[in-house]
């Protein structure tokens, strides 16, 4: 079993109940003669659900179940953070383990989608400004479209800008790995993974993820390395429990 932080899982009461859950709930998403609140519940709890088994496979060492659990939990995933009517997941943080999940689990056609939603937050949503440019930059990075140099820039002055730690160490290398991934720069690419990977694993030391699945993977990074297979046929040599290449492994 790996020890990634603190974070403790009851397995033999998520494997037990999960299959109910998901049969209980799925067929309420696209119900419209339940109330809205209903709908909106059942998504949520169906997306955690199979992000959860993910991560409760991952931590028990049963590799070979993480993936096809995390490939279920997309479509999800994508109804949670962006479609207008079942969205909850409404913040500019915790908005990337859905879009991460759908650019590194979804189908084509869910990638498309998620090129063409038109996402966006309003001001109360948003708790960090370097931070929300992050997110667009991600989604059209992730989705086929190459951001461009101005809005890179704008992410970029607004991160090294702001007072806040956590973008500084985290947020700011992530929109580093992506004006590299833009501009072909291997070495770039792979030193700001090590940074997001070095501050994903202080969180879970001591930090606000020391206590949270969501501390299990670095998503963020997982969907850099992916990019740079992608675009460039780059391997990341970054070696960390955080950061599981096997699930972008082209034979996966």
């Amino acid at each position: 079993m790996l020890k990634l932080n603190k974070a403790e899982i009851d397995f033999e009461r998520l494997f037990r109940r999960a299959p109910m859950v998901l049969e209980k709930r799925i067929p309420h998403i696209q119900d419209k003669s339940l109330d809205i609140s209903v709908r909106l519940q059942a998504t949520f709890v169906v997306a955690s659900k199979y992000i959860e088994l993910a991560y409760a496979n991952y931590v028990l060492e049963e590799y070979e179940k993480v993936k096809p659990y995390l490939q279920q939990a997309a479509p999800y995933a994508f109804l949670r953070g962006f479609d207008p009517l079942l969205q909850t997941q409404k913040v500019d943080w915790t908005i990337q383990e859905e879009m991460n999940i759908v650019l590194l689990f979804g189908t084509p056609e869910l990638l498309a989608q998620l090129r063409d939603c038109e996402w966006s937050l309003t001001d109360n949503e948003i708790i960090n400004q370097a931070c929300y440019l992050y997110d667009h930059l991600l989604l059209k990075i992730g989705t086929g479209v190459l951001p461009s140099a101005s809005l890179i820039e704008a992410a970029l002055t607004e991160a090294k800008n702001t007072k806040d730690k956590d973008v500084l160490q985290y947020i700011l290398p992530l929109i580093e790995a992506i004006k590299a991934l833009v501009e072909g720069d291997k070495a770039t690419w792979q030193a700001n993974i090590d940074k997001a990977i070095t501050w994903h694993t202080e969180q879970c030391q001591f930090g606000d993820l020391k206590d949270m699945e969501q501390g299990f993977m670095c998503l963020n990074a997982l969907t850099m390395a992916k990019l740079g297979q992608e675009l460039h046929q780059w391997s990341c040599t970054t070696q960390s429990l955080y950061l599981p290449l096997f699930l972008i492994a082209k034979d996966a």
